[in-house]
């Protein structure tokens, strides 16, 4: 017994460093336990994701959010990557990422886009030993070389504030198999917009519905 004793001692005491190891990013008040899947996404610090989406002809972002199926789909179809980089955990159930993000409005808008963004991250979920999810939300800037009608109004009645850089604020979800922790699917709603006039007195918005898949590394 003394015996079995012993060696379980140093199993764990060997085990250890395997646990700290896959630790690999800066905390704040707590950590997940050493077995929690989300170690092993936090050790992935990186991540490449590609995206496809719908981007909406009219809207706005409560509305759209809510209703999604009674809007106005498919004046353009965006296509993009991105790759992000995981920051920190704080609160052991929250992340901070940092996103750098490109692509391409194609159909109406034809025009190149670009943003940088911050996504804090909760994945809490009590069933993430089935499906991992994480629910995040973003703050960042978005630029549009080309606005869609969308933002600019119609020659009749034109948008009297518009602006190529503009608030980028992206609810989006997040799903893997708890032992590909390497591959996500993601859901994201893409809303650029000037915050109640705060981007030169901008009121309006564009929205996209993306799907993405996620490389993590």
């Amino acid at each position: 017994m003394l015996a079995i004793a012993l060696a379980s001692a140093a199993a764990a005491r060997a085990a250890e460093p395997a646990a700290a190891a896959a630790w690999s990013i800066p905390t704040w008040r707590g950590a997940p336990p050493p077995q929690d899947p989300r170690n092993a996404r936090d050790a992935l610090r990186n991540s490449l994701t590609g995206w496809i989406g719908t981007v909406a002809n009219d809207g706005y972002l409560r509305e759209i959010a809510i209703q999604p199926w009674n809007y106005d789909w498919g004046g353009d179809t965006f296509y993009g990557a991105s790759y992000s980089r995981r920051l920190l955990r704080f609160w052991t159930d929250f992340t901070l990422d940092f996103e750098l993000g490109g692509g391409y409005r194609a159909g109406q808008t034809n025009s190149p886009e670009a943003w940088y963004a911050f996504y804090v991250r909760y994945d809490g979920f009590p069933w993430r030993n089935r499906v991992y999810t994480s629910f995040g939300l973003s703050t960042g800037i978005d630029w549009l070389n080309t606005l869609p009608p969308v933002e600019t109004g119609t020659p009749q009645n034109p948008e009297p504030h518009t602006s190529k850089f503009l608030h980028y604020f992206s609810p989006e979800l997040a799903f893997s198999l708890p032992d590909r922790p390497q591959d996500e699917l993601v859901l994201r709603y893409a809303h650029r917009s000037g915050m109640f006039g705060l981007f030169n007195g901008v009121w309006e918005g564009s929205n996209v519905l993306q799907v993405g898949y996620r490389r993590r590394f």
